[in-house]
């Protein structure tokens, strides 16, 4: 018997809504179904389908499901009736709680609401069919271990709506980076909408024309791209290709580097090895300065002192934001690795791992595409409790390896459709009380188009969904862009389609974020202040009691 995992142990299901639960067993065999002890039958279809309509009930639980065919039997156990949510879009809506613990590491451990679920649905991409049920994810209560892998947007809307009315709170997430709004759709849909936008786009006299990066879709390529990726033989040379450039870039760089050759992290360097680099300030861009347009590694020491009582406590290194990929060591010992730039640096120091007096800090920049980079304001120190030692100033740095860009990678779970056939699909048949939305950032290069799609894809998922469901979205945040391309007004272009496609639609609203963005910070980590405001929007709105 084969259902959706949606239907598993905790699961919450949307209270005063006709919820059913599907699969395929045996076919043309009887199903039995006991709900809290109450009998259901019915027969599954000559391909092995069946459905049971479960009954509406008001919030509570627990409740308990026992399926059985011919074959097997299956129980669900601890299942609630609640407030359903469906949170989607790209990674302001995915970052979770543990990419947030500058604003919220003191809250975390309080965190207790068995009655708050979250359910993660599966990243991966699909092309062609869509998926016909959730294969992979399970129902997850917030405490402070698990809370951390919550969408910390939805964590915190949840929070608001269960201390409101004490009703449980299910979180289904169907959210992931860098996603375009394109991916979220189906073939049919995406087919129609660059159709559709191209005669408006002629009418208005625009140029038709495609201008797309690597992993950009615009009207004038997606049926070519939606074609493309169906191909399974491409996609697994693409992937191959890439990960071989990957590893051949790596395994090059790795070997140009003196610094690694030479173990430069292993000790302070002395005034001989200084004089052969050069002076830099942390934190700044290199864009300006010797450094500019250096692909490669770079290596930047300085030294620090710390007291003797800082040494055998807890300690978190934080090195704010670095552009491209760092290795970061301590007193020679590596202590803290990232592999791209959007992550905010905060390695925790073992207990020990400092030394009274002098310590050596020692960072390996990896850029491999972009500008080196120190991101401004942003914490460089070493922190203990509410004491700081800053970090910022001037570093010592040396160039250990020149190489040439390393390349972008395909991204398929961007591409259109891909979500949608893996995510949206196979959940048409639940029930939700609101959709809760941040993208955007991905459809920036596009602004003239994201009305129309917004609109189209608001259409498709309530077709889907057989209900006029309510959407909050979220209106871009103020964001000044990297400092090696800086965006010109395309972000307030998106936002003003934004406000126009809501403007033209019943039961959608959108939260004002401008004031909550941080100039230098994609993914700004009070999204508890974010979740605020969607809560504000959907009490005034939507919300019924």
């Amino acid at each position: 018997m084969v259902i959706s995992k949606i239907y598993s142990n905790g699961m919450i299901l949307q209270r005063g809504k006709q919820n059913i639960i599907e699969g395929y067993g045996e076919p043309d065999a009887a199903v039995r179904l006991l709900f809290d002890g109450e009998l259901f039958k019915t027969d599954s279809s000559p391909n092995g389908y069946f459905k049971f309509d479960l009954p509406m009930l008001e919030a509570g639980g627990p409740h308990k499901i026992i399926l059985a065919d011919n074959a097997e039997t299956l129980e669900i156990n601890d299942i609630y009736y609640g407030d359903v949510f469906l949170l989607s879009g790209q990674s302001n809506m995915e970052l979770p709680i543990v990419a947030c613990m500058d604003e919220y590491a003191d809250i975390v451990p309080t965190i207790n609401y068995p009655l708050i679920r979250h359910f993660q649905l599966s990243t991966e991409y699909k092309f062609g069919e869509p998926e016909e049920v959730v294969g992979s994810g399970e129902w997850i209560s917030a405490n402070p271990e698990t809370v951390l892998f919550f969408s910390a947007l939805g964590f915190f809307f949840a929070e608001y709506k269960y201390k409101k009315d004490n009703v449980p709170v299910g979180l289904i997430n169907a959210s992931m980076g860098g996603t375009h709004i394109e991916s979220f759709m189906s073939e049919e849909y995406v087919i129609k909408a660059g159709k559709k936008l191209r005669e408006i786009a002629e009418k208005q006299h625009r140029p038709l024309k495609c201008i797309c990066l690597e992993n950009d879709s615009c009207k004038m390529c997606y049926d070519e791209k939606i074609k493309r990726n169906k191909d399974d033989n491409f996609i697994k040379k693409r992937m191959a290709d890439d990960l071989a450039n990957e590893e051949a870039w790596l395994k090059k760089t790795n070997a140009d580097d003196v610094g690694l050759a030479e173990r430069w992290y292993d000790h302070e360097w002395s005034e001989d090895e200084i004089k052969s680099g050069l002076e830099i300030n942390v934190p700044d861009s290199w864009l300006d300065n010797v450094l500019e347009r250096r692909i490669g590694t770079v290596w930047v020491q300085r030294t620090v002192d710390v007291p003797e009582s800082w040494c055998d406590e807890e300690v978190q290194l934080r090195l704010g934001t670095i552009v491209d990929a760092d290795d970061t060591y301590l007193n020679g010992e590596l202590v803290g690795q990232t592999t791209f730039f959007y992550p905010p640096r905060r390695y925790n120091l073992k207990k020990g791992a400092l030394k009274p007096g002098k310590n050596v800090i020692t960072i390996r920049v990896i850029v491999d595409n972009n500008v080196g980079e120190f991101k401004q304001d942003m914490p460089y120190c070493l922190k203990k409790g509410d004491e700081e030692i800053s970090l910022e100033g001037t570093w010592n740095a040396r160039i250990a390896a020149i190489e040439n860009p390393k390349g972008s990678m395909m991204f398929f779970s961007w591409q259109p459709t891909a979500l949608y056939n893996r995510m949206i699909y196979p959940i048409r048949n639940l029930c939700f009380d609101t959709v809760l939305f941040y993208q955007g950032e991905s459809n920036t290069r596009y602004p003239e188009d994201y009305e129309y799609l917004m609109r189209i894809m608001v259409k498709e998922w309530r077709e889907l969904f057989n209900d006029d469901l309510p959407f909050i979205f979220a209106k871009l945040p103020y964001f000044r862009g990297e400092t090696w391309e800086i965006p010109s007004d395309d972000w307030e272009k998106l936002r003003d389609a934004q406000q126009r496609a809501v403007d033209k639609m019943d039961d959608a609203y959108i939260v004002e974020l401008y004031d909550l963005g941080v100039y230098n910070d994609i993914h700004p980590q009070n999204k508890k202040e974010v979740a605020k405001r969607f809560f504000d929007m959907y009490m005034d709105n939507i919300y019924n009691g």
